[in-house]
């Protein structure tokens, strides 16, 4: 039996802006930039979904995953993967997260897809953020100096230590809510698979992010999924290496988003374009089980867009 061919995607957040509710042509357009996978982006309204399932049924292109919430609440409009977080300590918003990622769900069973990507919210305080001496030296996206600056070394060590201990809480709750809807992930045949994410008090932390999947033992379905350019950000503000992360999740890994990301932290740019060294991150790359899609910046040039599917096609081993 020959290999898989790899399933490199784009994601549709590229193209909703010029679509809007024009969902046929909007993956009409991404299988003329020469893709023959999409996700279907955290932006998409409701209004898109029969177009997109029109375009999926014709075989324009086929649904590689998804990113929740997707289609989007009809109470908002814009992109909106933090409407409601599964670490939320709150009975009622715990709710609804179920709820919408169960809509999100059903809508990618609809159009094929195998793995829905989820934010994960950011770590619960009442009364203070320990992240914000981190966030005042970040402000300004001036990474270069950070290693020998003492006083942002101090901050971040502190900030890390009370992270890591006020994360086992919100992680209690990442373990209930997805639990709660893995067993319709499991009957849809879709892998529920929480992203890294740039901001400092995001969670999962990096550095105990295989912690977290651990506690998911009893919960196959869900997965990591590694975007290259938040865990940039994160190297460039001294949380970890880029691949040292990559090494650490890469056992339970379903796939990744691919964007490139400047030494002054602008990601979601073209591939080539930035200070990442994709040919180093390659080697955690396993087209029989990962799904990769490219997640551009809209202002992304078309020709660059179809250039970055053709140099993540030559990275694949």
């Amino acid at each position: 039996m020959g290999k898989m061919k790899p399933v490199i995607s784009l994601s549709t957040s590229y193209l909703q802006r010029r679509f809007g509710d024009d969902g046929y042509a909007m993956l009409c357009d991404a299988a003329e930039l020469g893709y023959e996978y999409v996700e279907i982006g955290h932006s998409t309204p409701v209004s898109a979904v029969g177009g997109i399932l029109k375009a999926v049924s014709e075989g324009v292109v086929k649904v590689s995953s998804t990113h929740n919430f997707c289609p989007i609440p009809p109470y908002t409009t814009g992109p909106s993967p933090d409407l409601y977080s599964p670490s939320t300590p709150s009975a009622r918003e715990s709710s609804q997260w179920i709820r919408h990622t169960g809509n999100s769900l059903e809508f990618g069973a609809s159009a094929g897809s195998k793995a829905l990507v989820c934010h994960a919210g950011s770590l619960s305080y009442f009364f203070f953020r320990p992240g914000a001496k981190v966030e005042e030296f970040l402000e300004k996206k001036e990474y270069a100096g950070l290693a020998e600056n003492e006083a942002y070394q101090k901050a971040l060590e502190n900030f890390l230590g009370s992270a890591a201990r006020r994360s086992k809480r919100d992680y209690a709750n990442m373990v209930a809510n997805f639990a709660a809807v893995s067993e319709s992930a499991r009957e849809k045949g879709i892998f529920l698979c929480i992203e890294n994410r740039e901001h400092v008090a995001d969670i999962p932390l990096e550095s105990n992010f295989c912690e977290l999947m651990r506690a998911f033992a009893e919960v196959p379905q869900v997965r990591a999924w590694h975007d290259v350019g938040h865990s940039m950000i994160k190297q460039l503000s001294g949380f970890c290496t880029q691949m040292e992360f990559a090494e650490s999740i890469a056992g339970y890994q379903a796939g990744w988003h691919l964007h490139d990301c400047t030494e002054n932290g602008r990601d979601h740019v073209a591939i080539g374009s930035g200070a990442i060294d994709f040919r180093a991150l390659s080697r955690f790359f396993d087209p029989q089980k990962h799904i990769f899609t490219l997640e551009l910046n809209s202002a992304v040039d078309r020709q660059d867009a179809a250039d970055s599917l053709k140099r993540v096609q030559d990275l694949m081993p």
